[in-house]
């Protein structure tokens, strides 16, 4: 025997929840009063801002990895959730002009002009799968703006013959990189780039803190 049920509100004034044609209960969502929410959880998604690091813990990606490839990665911590929404590649360096031939070269990088050999890579491996940021090895400068989402270029600004290039990357979805795992961002310098002045990679999220 089935017995009638009901919810009601517990302040008195009778009033019934409703249920869908689905039989599933309509409810109303609101924001939480913060200041009856504790604090942990109120502080529990972080802002982040880091470059990506070689295994020693520099951020200069201007080196040889011609022989050898240099890894620059950012990984998750203990205890926290890693969102990754944004990158931003920072050159400074002559021939750096994009709106000039310099838009088919890297830099200096390449000694008259040309291609890099191997290109630079850029992926972020989640659970054991890789995912391309780069389709393809970026090998001129101009091959940024496959990518790019927005970009500033500044010509002759760093000295009178050195170009500053910010070129910034946006994500359609988080990249997440769970704690204790193996996931990675990571970009990979396959050529000799140490005639570049500067080569920096900043990313950019936020953090879910465990509580």
């Amino acid at each position: 025997m089935a017995f009638p049920t009901n919810i009601e509100d517990g302040t008195g004034s009778r009033k019934r929840a409703k249920v869908t044609k689905d039989h599933a209960l309509r409810v109303t969502t609101f924001d939480a009063d913060g200041f009856e929410t504790p604090d942990a959880a109120l502080t529990r998604f972080k802002l982040y801002r880091t470059f990506l690091k070689d295994s020693a813990g520099s951020k200069n990606l201007n080196v040889n990895g011609s022989v050898t490839p240099v890894e620059f990665t950012a990984t998750s911590e203990p205890g926290k959730i890693l969102y990754v929404l944004q990158a931003r590649v920072i050159l400074n360096g002559t021939y750096f002009e994009m709106n000039t031939n310099d838009f088919r070269r890297f830099g200096a990088a390449t000694a008259g002009g040309g291609s890099l050999t191997n290109g630079i890579t850029f992926k972020a491996i989640q659970g054991g799968i890789e995912t391309l940021l780069f389709a393809e090895p970026v090998k001129q400068s101009g091959d940024f703006f496959n990518y790019q989402d927005d970009f500033v270029n500044l010509v002759n600004a760093v000295s009178a013959q050195s170009d500053f290039l910010s070129l910034d990357f946006h994500f359609g979805t988080p990249i997440v990189i769970p704690e204790a795992v193996t996931d990675k961002l990571v970009m990979t310098i396959q050529d000799n780039l140490t005639a570049i002045d500067l080569f920096q990679v900043l990313v950019r999220g936020y953090q879910e803190v465990k509580i």
